[in-house]
């Protein structure tokens, strides 16, 4: 009688994790080249996945802003003048994700 082989051992792929979405934070309004009145206006940032967002004006202090249908948002009372606008974003305790600066006129 002849020896029975072993059935050849199938390996597997090692299973990955997914890898974790980069988190981005983006100013949608006001865009870029837009005139903003002076009075009310509300700044919204996108950042989706994360869990606060903060704003500010050139170099001063960040701002926290709320978050709301699916967005993030910071109610400014905008004075005449130019300002540079950037804003941030993270999730939990992680590093924060900064958005293009954006140059904003109110007129």
């Amino acid at each position: 009688m002849a020896k029975k082989k072993p059935a050849p051992k199938v390996r597997r792929a090692a299973a990955k994790a997914p890898a974790k979405p980069r988190l981005a934070a983006a100013i949608d309004y006001p865009q870029e080249g837009e005139l903003v009145s002076p009075g009310h206006y509300s700044i919204r940032l996108t950042a989706a996945g994360a869990g606060e967002a903060q704003v500010r004006f050139g170099d001063g202090p960040w701002i926290d802003c709320r978050e709301s249908i699916g967005h993030f948002w910071y109610d400014w009372a905008a004075d005449r003048g130019a300002f540079v606008l950037a804003a941030r974003a993270r999730i939990g305790k992680g590093r924060w994700a900064l958005s293009a600066a954006r140059v904003v006129r109110v007129v």
